[in-house]
């Protein structure tokens, strides 16, 4: 059975960040016609636009508020990075957008952490909000994390969302990160594989440009899509972590959080009736019970901790 298909052989029902009815049927009837002209070309420029962000521009809600944080640019290995600090007590909480976002979508939580006490770190992902690049991946995602993690050290917490969220599990699992006391992981994908199928299922891409496509990932990267995997690095995750979906979740079935939390020693699961895949970063009852997640495990640290004499 092909990726994307169901037991009987028909094909998922699936949604990307950001497409618009209007769109997705262009861009249907662009790859139709493309893959009957050639499906290399059709494959080429699949794989170009499975890495381009569609804008989401700033409000002047999101302006003002952002010129609430010290803000300042940091160069990574994607550019430069738009970095935005909130003082409070360290260690701070970092927090990571998802794909066509960008750090003011997060200020429900964002002010509920301050609201608390805490330091909160937050950046626009490269090709994301004000930060440079007009092309994303997880490598450029996670390249900005640990830069920004780095910078911003000591960070006692992360939260993140979607794209974000397996960014900051393959970031957990990794072996030069510091020790944190909380992780949040909001609507988190199983693998890249999941959101590569979404792709090529919504786009309607014909099987030989989905093979060609497949092809162009393996050399671009080295790996299938299904190897960049927050399932298989379960294992490697030691700090507490709150899984926190949407049960309506329309790009991310809730079935992803609820086997990740199987994986993870320790794990809580919190699945939020009634709300789709961003909606619980806006739902107060969700944001609250995130904020006072990360505040306890900060609070009980410190507690752990002996006063240095």
């Amino acid at each position: 059975m092909n990726a994307g298909q169901s037991a009987n052989g028909a094909q998922d029902s699936r949604s990307i960040p950001g497409l618009t009815p209007e769109r997705e049927r262009r861009l249907r009837t662009l790859f139709r016609v493309l893959s009957w002209l050639s499906p290399a070309l059709a494959a080429r420029l699949a794989a170009y636009a499975f890495t381009l962000p569609l804008a989401r521009s700033l409000s002047a809600r999101d302006d003002a508020f952002l010129a609430t944080a010290r803000s300042y640019r940091l160069q990574t290995s994607a550019g430069a990075v738009q970095v935005y600090e909130w003082q409070g007590r360290d260690p701070a909480v970092l927090v990571l957008h998802g794909w066509i976002s960008h750090a003011a979508r997060m200020q429900p939580v964002i002010d509920a952490l301050r609201a608390r006490g805490m330091r909160v770190v937050a950046f626009d992902a490269p090709a994301h909000g004000r930060s440079d690049g007009r092309r994303a991946d997880l490598h450029a995602f996670l390249g900005a994390l640990e830069a920004v993690s780095r910078d911003c050290a000591p960070i006692g917490a992360v939260l993140a969302h979607s794209f974000g969220a397996i960014t900051a599990a393959t970031w957990l699992a990794g072996s030069g990160v510091a020790p944190l006391q909380a992780a949040v992981l909001v609507g988190l994908p199983r693998d890249v594989g999941y959101l590569f199928d979404s792709f090529t299922i919504t786009l309607g891409l014909s099987a030989p440009v989905v093979q060609r496509l497949r092809a162009l990932f393996r050399a671009r990267y080295g790996r299938d899509p299904e190897d960049y995997s927050a399932q298989a690095l379960a294992g490697r995750i030691r700090v507490p972590v709150l899984l926190v979906h949407g049960a309506e979740d329309e790009l991310v079935p809730v079935v992803h959080s609820e086997t990740m939390a199987q994986l993870l020693v320790g794990s809580r699961l919190h699945v939020v009736p009634n709300l789709n895949h961003s909606a619980p970063l806006r739902d107060p009852p969700t944001v609250a019970l995130m904020a006072d997640f990360i505040a306890g495990a900060l609070r009980s640290s410190r507690e752990r901790t002996p006063p240095v004499p």
